[in-house]
């Protein structure tokens, strides 16, 4: 495997501290961080890994510049250096593909339709249990029609003497 182009990002960062308000300490620390994760991933032979951890750096390195906590031709060296290293990521053999999964699906037994005997006495009972329910909505509207008769017959005195006046 080609040797990576580290320790160019790591000399880019180290000459930087000599230029005046090239960089602020804190963030050559924050950026020397990140260079290491990128360094143990491509020691492990993480290419995802290290993607994505030069990914982070180069992220970190445009957002201290926006913050001009990082002077822009500093930066420019900076992810110049990043790109060189990515490209030599880029060499890392990709990870091997999962093994596949064997998924196996047990079907539920098929559920059986009733005997039609069965069918048949079950619709005979829902019929039954139907009519059962109209005949006594039946009674109860003749119970109320029955009521209203009598009270029409009576003009509403409620005596049941049928003279209309209310008196016995």
């Amino acid at each position: 495997m080609k040797r990576l182009l580290l320790p160019v990002l790591l000399l880019a960062l180290a000459g930087c501290s000599s230029a005046p308000r090239a960089m602020d300490p804190q963030i050559r620390e924050q950026l020397l961080g990140h260079v290491e994760a990128v360094k143990s991933a491509a020691e492990n032979h993480d290419r995802p890994a290290a993607e994505a951890a030069l990914g982070d750096l180069h992220r970190a390195i445009a957002e201290a510049q926006a913050r001009g906590e990082l002077a822009t031709e500093t930066a420019r060296t900076l992810l110049t250096a990043t790109e060189r290293v990515a490209q030599d990521v880029r060499t890392l053999p990709l990870p091997e593909p999962p093994a596949p999964v064997t998924v196996t699906v047990v079907p539920d037994p098929p559920v059986l339709a009733p005997p039609a005997q069965e069918r048949t006495e079950q619709r005979q009972e829902r019929a039954e249990e139907r009519a059962r329910k109209w005949e006594e909505m039946r009674k109860s509207w003749e119970e109320n029609r029955e009521e209203w008769r009598k009270v029409r017959e009576n003009n509403g005195n409620n005596n049941g003497n049928n003279n209309g006046n209310g008196d016995d």
